[in-house]
């Protein structure tokens, strides 16, 4: 039986969440996105169709489809780029690896300040909280991934090159619905 990109999403987080609960929680915030991606992209086409379609039905069923694609793209490319990322740190090693965590939390930090300075508190939307969300998933992955593959003295110290294969035989696994 296939499954579909958003569900293997679903099963990794699933499974990776007593291991790696950091990153089980980063891949359901993925999966969550793309939800929301699909959800907006549905909405969006059933008022732009409703007009047309005196019952709806035609509208809805349209949406429903928008819904599921967008859905599927987003999952397919969160499972791509995750795959990129992992190949990305095997070529390189964990100390680039840091310092493009750090590089990329320095530059979100900053556009969050941006961002921040010109937010009125009367205009909270989920277009404004998701940024925020996400750039303390960026950070919070830099300090996990400092305290655990960068200090030894730290109880829950991982090898780097291990995980990294792991995780990439696991995502094969995934991709061929193992």
């Amino acid at each position: 039986m296939r499954q579909t990109h958003a569900a293997r999403l679903a099963i990794m987080a699933a499974r990776l969440r007593r291991s790696l609960p950091l990153l089980a929680i980063l891949i359901a915030a993925a999966l969550l996105f793309c939800l929301y991606l699909a959800w907006s992209s549905a909405r969006g086409v059933f008022t732009v169709l409703a007009p047309a379609s005196p019952t709806g039905i035609g509208a809805g069923i349209a949406a429903v489809i928008a819904g599921l694609v967008v859905l599927e793209l987003c999952a397919a490319l969160a499972v791509t780029m995750m795959t990129a990322a992992l190949q990305l740190a095997y070529d390189t090693g964990r100390h680039r690896v840091r310092a493009l965590l750090v590089i990329a939390s320095a530059v979100v930090l900053a556009g969050l300040g941006w961002r921040l300075a010109e937010l009125d508190a009367a205009s909270l939307s989920a277009a404004t909280i998701l940024p925020i969300l996400g750039s303390a998933a960026l950070i919070a992955l830099t300090l996990w991934f400092e305290r655990a593959y960068l200090r030894p003295s730290y109880p829950g110290f991982r090898d780097f090159w291990v995980d990294v294969v792991e995780a990439r035989l696991f995502l094969t696994r995934a991709a061929h619905g193992e």
